[in-house]
């Protein structure tokens, strides 16, 4: 946590919502997602660059402005705002290792590479046949719209990695007053009960208990290192 005792998180994060809102939804789409927020949450997110480090709870409170000015007010876009993310940051990786890469071997990285991102949190992950079950304990802000996003993130790295049928669910939630947040990833061949599973994961979205990781949009720009929020225009 910062000097302040406020969770952080990396402002690359920031930088890449400002992007995934103007590609998506047209250059005066971040200027709509500003006007949602309270006047000083706009003057911290003027001064926010994406090698620093900024409020996670801030960054909660943008991306609960974004699903609700250009998505449906339940947290669908944040999901696909996660997969945006995961092909942002992952870019950075040779993709040709990737694609040799074990799926359960890249969670446990994406765990680690945490850290990199996140001042608060740990993973604990562990592996089971045709998946991995993850806790994430002591991330410093509970809002369900960062689960939401991480939802998303990390079935888009899975998929990075020529995973298929992947169903990823958040079974367990802070937000929703469990105990601790757990997500479980399963992939491979599905039978027809699966199946049937994968087809309720995609009505179940809204919930936050599942998710189907499939989406149209054009995910593939990367958002400028050097970039800076800066003010409305």
């Amino acid at each position: 946590m910062g000097s302040d005792g406020e969770a952080k998180t990396k402002g690359v994060g920031f930088v890449n919502v400002k992007s995934f809102a103007t590609e998506r939804f047209g250059a005066q789409a971040w200027d709509a997602v500003l006007e949602r927020l309270a006047p000083e949450d706009r003057d911290e997110l003027s001064l926010v660059v994406s090698v620093g480090w900024y409020s996670l709870a801030l960054y909660a409170r943008l991306i609960r402005a974004l699903d609700e000015v250009h998505g449906y007010g339940d947290l669908s876009l944040v999901v696909q705002l996660g997969r945006y993310e995961a092909e942002h940051d992952l870019a950075i990786w040779h993709r040709i290792f990737l694609r040799f890469a074990n799926p359960a071997f890249m969670v446990e990285k994406t765990g680690e590479y945490w850290k990199r991102f996140h001042d608060t949190g740990e993973w604990k992950i562990a592996r089971e046949p045709n998946g991995v079950v993850g806790v994430l304990e002591g991330w410093g802000c509970v809002d369900h719209a960062l689960c939401r996003e991480l939802v998303g993130y990390m079935s888009r790295v899975l998929e990075l990695v020529g995973t298929k049928n992947v169903i990823f669910e958040h079974p367990t939630c802070r937000a929703r007053n469990d105990g601790q947040c757990v997500f479980r990833a399963r992939w491979g061949s599905l039978s027809s009960e699966s199946h049937s599973s994968r087809e309720a994961a995609a009505s179940e979205g809204a919930s936050g208990v599942r998710a189907v990781t499939r989406s149209s949009v054009d995910l593939s720009a990367e958002a400028r290192p050097e970039a800076k929020l800066g003010s409305r225009r």
